[in-house]
């Protein structure tokens, strides 16, 4: 017998689903005949980094003990800046086809679709991985410390399964690649990609050419969500600065389109982080 707490109706889901009219309950009350809970590991890529890190400067390359390095997150890299942006900068993170990061990645994500796997395989509802943040983001920013690859306490980290913005330097294949190395088919709930262009990279003849070429092989090597936006830095702070100037301005977020002049503060500033 399986219990579900009462939860807000989930009306447009429930109207399409067998059985919530029926019973009168909603598809989060256990409405339907068939119940799918789905798991969604969020701030992959920022683990990630943060294992790679500690296992290059710290085992590897020796440039600081482990205890020192955790002294050092604690109290937020204070009086450790250059040490900071060495770690930062010197080392190759997710979302650059670099295959002894992105094996961490393909290590976590198998292990997590294992785990859920095993409750899948044991109960009546149907308990499947997946990947995603979709903005969730922002709220989990004022309870971050300090990250082992070079991020102050507080700050917007990875969103999806795409590149912790500012860590991508080998361009939208490289990140394709990255992604697609793990096993996506266990990730049966989906596993977002978030790619962004600058609008100039692409006003060219070839531009269609390129992307559709980007598009086959990203089906190719099995990723299956990709979302892609072409807006630039420098106009999204115009148009924080003057929303009178862009009202029309819609960007892609993570799984919708919204208007970016009707966007909270630290929605738009996560929008600008994450832009090229």
């Amino acid at each position: 017998m399986i219990t579900f707490k009462a939860n807000n109706p989930c009306t447009a889901v429930s109207l399409f689903e067998q059985s919530c009219i029926e019973k009168g309950l909603s598809y989060k009350e256990g409405g339907t005949v068939y119940n799918v809970i789905s798991p969604h590991i969020g701030g992959l890529p920022d683990a990630v980094n943060s294992l790679y890190a500690i296992k290059k400067a710290v085992f590897e390359d020796k440039i600081i003990s482990f205890t020192d390095f955790m002294r050092i997150l604690k109290n937020n890299w204070e009086n450790e800046e250059a040490l900071r942006k060495r770690i930062l900068s010197n080392y190759t993170y997710f979302g650059n086809d670099c295959d002894e990061v992105d094996e961490i990645a393909v290590k976590i994500l198998n292990d997590f679709s294992d785990m859920c796997k095993t409750y899948d395989e044991k109960t009546p509802i149907r308990f499947v991985s997946g990947v995603s943040t979709f903005g969730r983001q922002i709220e989990w920013a004022p309870s971050r410390i300090a990250t082992p690859f070079g991020r102050k306490q507080g700050e917007i980290l990875s969103g999806n399964l795409s590149p912790t913005p500012g860590t991508d330097h080998n361009g939208a294949a490289a990140i394709i690649k990255s992604y697609c190395k793990a096993d996506l088919k266990k990730q049966y709930t989906g596993a977002a990609l978030d790619i962004g262009f600058v609008p100039s990279s692409i006003d060219n003849d070839n531009a269609i050419t390129a992307i559709a070429g980007l598009i086959k092989g990203f089906v190719l090597l099995g990723g299956h969500f990709m979302q892609i936006d072409t807006v630039d830095k420098a106009t999204l702070t115009e148009a924080q600065k003057h929303p009178e100037n862009y009202q029309n301005l819609s960007v892609r977020v993570s799984g919708w389109n919204a208007r970016f002049v009707t966007m909270s503060k630290e929605w738009q500033d996560m929008i600008i982080e994450r832009a090229k």
